[in-house]
């Protein structure tokens, strides 16, 4: 009866820990690997400009190898002609059939990650490109300000909502911004009288308070807005949106959604100043709260810092 070998796995694992990967212009070591990165040939082709008469050289590139490709002795004929030809330098490939592309866009959304540091939760809001990027952008960040030990328990997307952070005002100059709004008829007596009682309740808002007390008293709001776009010949266009609004009360919250949104109608505006051909109607915005809550969030990353890493994953 044969023995049975103990130390042999009855089955192999293929993973990054076993793969061989490299990048090379020799074809002999390319034969029975896989194509890793996608290869592309390279020309130059030569145009006459139509406005300038002159002669512009434009580079040209044509997808050779998809991910995953098998090179045999067929393919391998195909990477040598063009290898000699010049249009191919080289060729990344791997023992291992790997097909699926990792998709890292440029475009930040709003992520929200917790992090027990020390044995103590911390959650954190941020912009990543996706999740990946988010927990690239997280251990950085928590490695330059915290102190300790620390592990990343979740993370995830927070579909369709936009983060504003109030850069905070002296409480006089919020109250002029509330009687301001008041005055214009942009909000109503009930959410003047709801907004001034509301920092009375936080202290007298005549004196200066300091800037620590401020940050302090400054949490961050979940609010549900429903949003009207009114002009007087287009009619109304309504619609309803999420937003995460660090500051001081609901009532500011809102009238930060509608700065934000006039804010980002009047770049808009400007814009379309390049394009005299193009209409552009300006509406006049109101942002009315559905819902409104508080969330915990213990500290928002800023964009910058995640700029820093935007389409990154260090894989």
């Amino acid at each position: 009866m044969a023995r049975k070998n103990k130390n042999k796995s009855p089955f192999s694992v293929e993973s990054r820990k076993t793969e061989i990967r490299y990048t090379t212009s020799d074809p002999q070591k390319m034969l029975g690997k896989f194509v890793a990165r996608r290869a592309y040939r390279t020309w130059i082709e030569e145009m006459k400009d139509d406005k300038t008469g002159d002669i512009v050289q434009i580079e040209r590139n044509e997808l050779l190898l998809e991910r995953g490709t098998y090179i045999d002795k067929d393919q391998l004929a195909s990477i040598n002609f063009m290898l000699q030809e010049g249009s191919l330098a080289e060729v990344e490939v791997s023992n291992q059939n790997r097909q699926g592309i990792l998709l890292t866009g440029s475009f930040l959304s709003p992520f929200k990650a917790v992090a027990k540091i020390d044995d103590k939760k911390k959650t954190f809001l941020l912009y990543a490109s996706s999740v990946a990027n988010a927990l690239v952008i997280l251990i950085d960040f928590i490695e330059l300000n915290f102190r300790g030990r620390f592990e990343i328990t979740k993370v995830e997307e927070m579909d369709y909502c936009v983060v504003i952070i109030d850069r905070l005002k002296p409480a006089e100059a919020r109250k002029l911004e509330l009687d301001a709004a008041y005055l214009k008829g942009d909000i109503s007596m009930e959410t003047f009288v709801e907004g001034t009682i509301d920092k009375i309740q936080r202290g007298n808002p005549d004196v200066e308070e300091n800037a620590k007390d401020e940050k302090e008293g400054m949490k961050f709001y979940e609010i549900g807005a429903h949003i009207v776009r009114s002009h007087e010949k287009e009619g109304n266009i309504e619609s309803d949106h999420t937003f995460i609004v660090q500051t001081v009360s609901a009532v500011r919250a809102n009238m930060l959604i509608e700065k934000y949104l006039r804010d980002a109608q009047e770049e808009e505006y400007i814009e379309s100043l390049q394009h005299p051909e193009r209409t552009f109607i300006k509406y006049d915005i109101r942002s009315n709260i559905e819902t409104s809550k508080i969330i915990p969030i213990g500290c928002f990353i800023p964009v910058p810092f995640s700029e820093v890493y935007n389409g990154e994953n260090d894989r």
